[in-house]
Order: structure tokens, then C-alpha cells, then sequence
């Protein structure tokens, strides 16, 4: 199988996110299976969500997605040692070994990550041992956004599918 392995802060997952799972969705030859891979802890440092809530609002997202090649692969806080950041090695050497020994795995960054890739942990070997693929950003829509909009009592619903937002205004998430 070829399979997308789309990592990210999930924080909160946006219809940008959507964007690129389109792209992802759209290559040729097509991927199998995409999956969606929230940060247990950020390598770069950023605060997000607590994790289960982040994976909680992309089960959400995927639902309302549907489309069966697209599946929450909540792994990371199974492999982080001692509250650790999981890097994008560790990350597909574990999904490789353990579910995919068989599979063409690649890893799928946004234009923002390209410019910072010199800063992955053994960047060169995830080139060596897995493909990676660039989505171009389309929408500039960023999570970002949308917590700043909460912030600011400001709805969300242009930036965010309408079971996430009502999941992060049940749960008051963001506040």
C-alpha cells in the first residue's frame, strides 16, 4: 500500500488541513490510506491542546470527512518517552516496523516545514528511508486563526468544519 503520513499540531484541525488532505488524496499514483498523526508534544516547542482533546477534535474532522482512506493515527503518545517530543523519524521507524512493514510510507509537510526541514531530527535519513511530499498551501487557513478568533468571541465556523467547531464550543475549549 502507498500510504500518506500527515502529521501536525491538530490545534484545532482546520478546513486547511482539509485543503491539503485534498492535495494529498489527488496524487498520482494515488495513496491508499492517508493518515492523520497528532504532535503528542511539539518538537519546536508549541503550546497546544491537551492531546486527547486534539485527538478527540480530529476524530470529529475525519467523521466529517468521510472518505475511507482517511484514518486518525493517534500513535504518538504510545511511542514518546517521558514527555519528549516524537520527531518524524521516530515517528514513521515505529509506523514502518510495527503496522506498515510492507508499505511505502511518505511523510507530507506543508511550505512551512520545508523551510524549517533543516531542523528535523535526522532530516537526511527520513529522505533516505521514506519519501516526502510538499503540499502547497491553497487556503490560508491556520489554527492559528481560529484560536485567535475564539479569543476574540469571534465565530469560527469559515475556518473550521461545523462538528469541530461545535465540539470546541461543547467543550469550551480554547478559552
Amino acid at each position: 500500500m502507498h500510504i500518506a503520513v500527515f502529521g501536525s499540531a491538530f490545534n484545532p484541525p482546520t478546513y486547511g488541513h482539509q485543503d491539503a488532505i485534498k492535495t494529498i488524496l489527488s496524487q498520482h499514483p494515488p495513496f491508499e490510506k492517508v493518515l492523520l498523526v497528532p504532535s503528542f508534544h511539539h518538537a519546536f516547542g508549541k503550546t497546544m491542546l491537551a492531546y486527547e482533546q486534539r485527538v478527540s477534535l480530529l476524530k470529529c474532522f475525519v467523521r466529517e470527512l468521510a472518505d475511507p482512506r482517511v484514518h486518525v493515527c493517534a500513535v504518538e503518545d504510545k511511542i514518546a518517552v517521558k514527555g519528549k517530543p516524537v520527531y518524524t523519524y521516530d515517528l514513521l521507524d515505529y509506523l514502518q516496523r510495527q503496522h506498515y512493514p510492507k508499505d511505502k510510507l511518505t511523510f507530507v509537510i506543508g511550505p512551512d516545514n520545508l523551510d524549517n526541514w533543516h531542523k528535523f531530527y535526522r532530516a537526511e535519513e527520513v529522505l533516505t528511508r521514506w519519501q516526502r511530499l510538499v503540499v502547497p498551501q491553497h487556503k490560508d487557513i491556520r489554527s492559528t486563526y481560529v484560536r485567535d478568533a475564539l479569543a476574540k468571541g469571534v465565530s469560527i465556523e469559515q475556518w473550521v468544519p461545523k462538528t469541530v467547531a461545535q465540539y470546541i464550543q461543547q467543550h469550551q475549549l480554547y478559552v
